[in-house]
């Protein structure tokens, strides 16, 4: 499969989501500056226990940012399930494996398994920088991501997915 997946397969893995927030005109994405990591990224977090995955995404963008967004993505097949029983969850757009290192925080290196949801908000709400890992937050065009310190992968998704 990948380089990764066949080095990695001992070791423990975590569920994450992230949300990449577009706003309404499709002209700007929701970042926020990761303290610990020094990087410009979308909101996003562990998936905690008995939690649904896009409702992961949403929780962090709110905890991190003070933004209600909402799934924004498309599912690529309608299963015909809305009742009690059954029902269809939002799908992620892309899910990413990442190789997490040894920190203070977890000691042991593990595996981020990430499911990623283009999720949209208004983007006139008042930010709020709240988390103690966040230290700032803000809507950004294509071309002032190019020029955040940010991973590839942040800029790639800006490039398909902003104005």
């Amino acid at each position: 499969m990948g380089e990764l997946t066949e080095d990695a397969a001992e070791l423990k893995k975590q569920f994450t989501a992230t949300g990449y927030v577009v706003s309404a005109d499709g002209s700007r994405m929701l970042m926020i500056f990761h303290r610990g990591l020094t990087l410009w990224l979308p909101p996003g977090g562990h998936v905690d226990p008995d939690e649904f995955p896009g409702d992961t995404a949403l929780r962090e963008v709110w905890e991190e940012t003070g933004v209600r967004a909402r799934h924004a993505g498309t599912h690529t097949l309608d299963l015909g399930a809305g009742g009690r029983k059954e029902m269809q969850l939002p799908t992620p757009f892309a899910m990413a494996a990442q190789r997490i290192p040894p920190s203070p925080k977890d000691p042991e290196e593990h595996i981020h398994m990430d499911l990623m949801y283009r999720l949209e908000a208004d983007d006139d709400a008042p930010l709020t920088a709240a988390e103690a890992e966040v230290s700032d937050v803000g809507w950004f065009t294509r071309e002032q991501i190019d020029q955040l310190d940010t991973p590839e992968s942040v800029r790639r998704f800006a490039h398909a997915q902003l104005l």
